[in-house]
């Protein structure tokens, strides 16, 4: 009897087993978040995949559920579509290329528009005479970094400001013609990749389908985007000068921001010249990321559809599933943007010297640009020097024109930027005001070799 009854108490705990009642099974309340689930956080999810491809094994830790699904289909889109297949004749062990294998060639900027990967400032050469009107990526981050460089201020006359840094540019051993970038993945990489396994496992265990298949969907397609656009390398690449090529100097920048990049034609092309790319061995992959841009873009219809189905339990599991990697998508795209790029410009160019003067007014500016990026190949042409003049101050007046000729003569002769009365008291000049201005002129030139000094006694000068 003892036996009957212990069977029937057993099986009857069995079949409440195997019902396994859902957690709030009894709630009303409906948590429809899957409205925005598929636009919130899709820049900072696109972010993450797209770097990928610098960090060691980082493509196979991509497989997780993740918002932004929407916005991130619309950018590996455009990003597929725009890819150019190019013959790479140059060896490069460490891009896996041979000579006149195709790749496939991607600009990275389609992906990163505001962060600085597209281009930066215009550049004016002073010795080569070269204006390039939208430089590279390098560029632009030099800029921030000068921008944020501690500054000496020079006294004289005020008009608008000037900011000039020095940046004393030298060949690192790291810099070759084609680079590519190598960096370990963080390792809090596996936790969105255990809680998006996770809470699909739990709905499949409470029979919530509509989740466990969104969940499902929204790990296998950003894990397959991860994996094929991590395939690829990114690679920074800038054109070799050629041999006899007059001094790199050269001034970024316009207005009261300005940065003179001193060194040579290979590394300021560098600078200025330099472009990042995505490379791809084949087309192939740029299909198979189309597909998982289309897979991204249903995902995020569906969720509109099927999580509103799901049970309580089910949206929670879908909603957690997002916030946790929502929350690391957001870590690891601020982490990329400062350290990869820090990584990036070290590897590439080193530590620079930079050296900031905020001098009180253009005049003052350019001479000083011209005292530090003094060169004996071209000082000795007064010619050349006033054309330098006459790019970053291009007034032709009378007045103007004597006072570039007359710097530019005693830059020539390497004598000091001294004047006095017989100067500025010229007799082609008939009227005070012209006499008075050009007085004022040759005073800002003295105010420029005052921070030529600083930058000379502060051991910055020394290879100027």
């Amino acid at each position: 009897m003892l036996s009957n009854e212990s069977l029937e108490t057993a099986q009857s705990q069995a079949r409440s087993l195997a019902k396994r009642s859902l957690p709030l099974a009894d709630s009303d309340f409906v948590l429809n978040s899957a409205a925005v689930a598929g636009l919130l956080g899709g820049e900072e999810a696109t972010s993450t995949v797209a770097l990928t491809q610098i960090y060691d094994k980082r493509r196979w830790l991509g497989w997780y559920n993740s918002p932004g699904s929407y916005v991130m289909g619309k950018h590996f889109r455009r990003l597929a579509r725009s890819a150019k297949v190019d013959v790479v004749f140059d060896s490069d062990s460490d891009a896996g290329t041979t000579s006149g294998s195709q790749m496939v060639h991607i600009d990275p900027s389609v992906l990163f528009t505001h962060e600085g990967w597209s281009g930066g400032p215009a550049f004016k050469g002073i010795y080569s005479g070269s204006n390039i009107q939208t430089t590279g990526p390098l560029a632009s981050w030099l800029m921030k970094k000068a921008g944020k460089t501690d500054s000496q201020k020079i006294e004289g006359r005020k008009t608008q400001p000037v900011n000039v840094t020095v940046a004393v540019l030298e060949q690192v051993a790291t810099l070759r013609q084609q680079m590519t970038f190598h960096h370990r993945s963080p390792p809090l990489a596996f936790v969105p990749i255990a809680i998006s396994l996770s809470t699909c496992f739990a709905c499949g265990c409470y029979h919530q389908w509509y989740a466990f298949s969104m969940i499902l969907v929204g790990i296998l397609s950003r894990g397959f985007a991860c994996l094929f656009i991590g395939s690829g390398n990114l690679v920074f690449d800038h054109p070799k000068p050629a041999e006899g090529s007059p001094p790199g100097d050269g001034v970024l920048g316009c207005d009261q921001d300005l940065v003179l990049l001193k060194g040579n034609e290979y590394v300021v092309n560098a600078i200025t010249r330099g472009r990042f790319f995505f490379r791809f061995r084949s087309k192939y992959t740029c299909r198979m990321v189309e597909g998982c841009s289309i897979l991204l873009i249903v995902q995020a219809i569906a969720q509109l559809i099927f999580i509103p189905q799901s049970k309580l339990f089910g949206q929670l599991m879908f909603v957690s599933s997002l916030a946790v990697s929502w929350i690391y998508n957001l870590w690891l795209s601020s982490r990329d943007k400062g350290e990869v790029k820090e990584a990036i410009f070290k590897q590439v160019l080193g530590e620079p010297s930079l050296t900031k003067f905020v001098l009180p007014n253009r005049v003052s500016a350019v001479v000083f640009l011209l005292l530090v990026s003094n060169n004996p190949r071209t000082s000795s042409n007064p010619k050349k020097l006033k054309k330098i003049m006459d790019i970053f101050l291009p007034s032709d007046s009378e007045v103007w024109e004597i006072w570039k000729d007359t710097v530019a003569e005693r830059l020539k002769s390497g004598q000091a930027l001294q004047f006095s009365d017989t100067h500025w008291n010229r007799e082609e000049l008939t009227e005070d005001d012209d006499r008075k201005l050009l007085k004022t002129l040759f005073e800002d030139a003295k105010d420029a070799v005052k921070a030529y000094t600083m930058f000379k006694a502060n051991g910055a000068g020394t290879d100027a």
